[in-house]
């Protein structure tokens, strides 16, 4: 069996900033706490608490020490809350991230309605609905129909979210609405991945994509392969994959969610090969 690897594999930029920071903060500080995972991938997860970081749901629960900003960032009242409690604050808002709230913030200071695309209750969504409060928050395109008359709207999007699946929406809010001002947010390197999702599934029966379950633009890599006819996995790590995946199959597609390390993919191509010599 022939595995195709997708050329943009391991961290996107913006996941790497985030755990060299992570890494820095916790060598430099006896307590450092975040809200939320630093990174969707279980493996760094554990590896960033046995190295000493803490995790909390809600500020309330942070007293003393740091506290760590992902790169989904946090709404504004997370950070004034933290600033209240003399909490030393490291911010690693993905830049991507931060663009979107400053896009956001422009379209609603011209007069427009703002409407972010994405899942509500995604935190990087959450983060960005802070900043423009009053906007409308759509996560697909039979949410359109549902959203008050309007004349004016400014559209931006969730940086991980489906480059197809936003295209639509903003189709159909120019059906809707009298002036559309959208604004594509999706970041550089999700959309490389997408496209090459959507370009090596027709080159290959069977696609496996590496990520944290809970990570969007994963699963969406997932979505797109298998929309564009190749049946397609979406694995944490080696241990899942399944010698009954490759029976027969000549050529299978190997992709990685931007939180996923390359030694992991490696480990899982490894894996891939090992069971594509089992026998049926």
């Amino acid at each position: 069996m022939e595995i195709k690897k997708a050329k943009v594999q391991g961290f996107c930029f913006g996941v790497a900033i985030t755990l060299k920071k992570a890494e820095e903060a916790i060598d430099a500080r006896e307590t450092v706490t975040t809200l939320g995972h630093v990174v969707h991938n279980p493996q760094m997860v554990e590896s960033l608490e046995q190295r000493g970081l803490k995790n909390a749901t809600s500020v309330d629960e942070v007293d003393t020490g740091a506290l760590f900003v992902r790169a989904h960032g946090l709404p504004v009242d997370v950070y004034e809350k933290a600033k209240e409690k003399g909490l030393e604050i490291i911010d690693a808002t993905c830049p991507m991230v931060t663009k979107i709230h400053v896009q956001a913030e422009k379209l609603k200071a011209d007069g427009y309605k703002i409407i972010v695309v994405g899942d509500p209750n995604h935190p990087e969504v959450k983060g960005t609905l802070s900043h423009v409060p009053g906007a409308w928050c759509i996560e697909t395109i039979e949410d359109v129909e549902k959203l008050p008359r309007g004349s004016r709207v400014g559209v931006v999007v969730q940086s991980t979210y489906s480059r197809e699946r936003f295209t639509d929406i903003v189709r159909a809010l120019v059906a809707k609405y009298y002036e559309v001002r959208a604004v594509n947010t999706i970041c550089t390197d999700t959309n490389n991945r997408q496209t090459e999702a959507l370009e090596l599934s027709k080159e290959v029966e069977v696609m496996v994509v590496v990520g944290g379950k809970t990570s969007a633009n994963t699963k969406h890599l997932a979505e797109l392969s298998e929309l564009h006819g190749a049946k397609s996995y979406h694995i944490e790590g080696p241990d899942e994959l399944e010698a009954g995946w490759f029976h027969g199959v000549r050529t299978a597609g190997l992709m990685s969610g931007a939180s996923t390390p390359g030694w992991l993919v490696d480990n899982v191509a490894q894996r891939m090969e090992e069971l594509a010599r089992q026998p049926a």
